[in-house]
């Protein structure tokens, strides 16, 4: 029978600060920077390049025991809510033309930055989060900057656990452009993807862009057991084409990182392109 089991246990040995008084003679000063992790900045393998590095302060992710199984992982984030305000975006008179000011539907400016609340195993947290805007892939959202790595290159925009190896990293969400239509898209995924995983798709809801497509990969073949890797690829439509946000998350860190994730995705809202001649 297959089974998988992670345990973490951990042993923290108190004494009497007297009694370390008396035998040391003092007490060391804690070395906070050596607790402090920073990613590398070299780029990650072709399987999984991205691009370069942007710098962002480092923070310290919630890695949450493993999901209780396929169920719970493939509806955990279902119903995950982001609280971002909706707004108008504005116009800018440049020379003679009107241009539109990178402002998003949450009225936005990108790389502002902004707190937001939320919900991590029942409990209530406030999390940092960065508005980007990429007119070449045609997208808006937030992110957690003091939780993950932003690394952008034309192709795509990828986000990296600030405490993986960013050379390997196992914990990231990408997001790219497809010029497919939302169903012909998700028909791919699910091909490829059903060669590893046991499949569940559902309709989703986007806070900014509407009605789109959730595929769940958290089940081996069968849907007995549940792979040490897991996905979830988050499908928008729009006019010309898609955009593609795919979360790639370990086992053990499952409620914690997919739930992080689906609050950043829910944030997506889909803009026009910026095509280059």
């Amino acid at each position: 029978m297959k089974k998988r089991m992670i345990r973490t246990a951990s042993l923290t040995i108190l004494l009497p600060v007297c009694l370390l008084t008396a035998v040391l003679g003092g007490c060391g000063a804690r070395n906070d920077a050596a607790d402090t992790y920073e990613p590398a900045v070299t780029a990650i393998p072709a399987e999984t390049a991205v691009p370069a590095e942007i710098a962002v302060p480092a923070g310290t992710p919630d890695t949450a025991d493993a999901a209780a199984g396929p169920a719970s992982a493939a509806s955990s984030d279902a119903s995950s809510v982001s609280t971002v305000e909706s707004g108008e975006t504005g116009e800018t008179e440049t020379g003679t033309e009107t241009v539109a000011e990178t402002a998003s539907a949450s009225g936005r400016q990108d790389g502002e930055r902004f707190e937001d609340t939320i919900i991590l195993e029942g409990m209530e947290e406030t999390v940092h989060y960065e508005h980007i805007v990429n007119s070449a892939l045609g997208f808006e959202m937030d992110y957690d900057y003091e939780s993950f790595t932003r690394r952008s290159e034309p192709g795509r925009e990828c986000f990296i656990s600030v405490y993986d190896d960013q050379n390997a990293p196992e914990n990231y969400l990408e997001v790219t452009y497809s010029a497919k239509d939302a169903e012909s898209a998700a028909a791919a995924i699910s091909e490829d993807l059903s060669k590893e995983y046991e499949l569940y798709q559902e309709t989703y809801m986007f806070d900014h862009a509407g009605e789109g497509i959730r595929i769940d990969a958290s089940a081996e073949p069968g849907g007995k057991y549940m792979p040490e890797q897991l996905q979830a690829v988050y499908i928008i439509p729009a006019g010309d084409g898609c955009r593609i946000a795919t979360a790639h998350y370990a086992i053990v860190g499952s409620e914690g990182f997919g739930r992080r994730f689906a609050y950043m995705v829910r944030t997506i809202e889909v803009i026009e392109r910026e095509t280059v001649e």
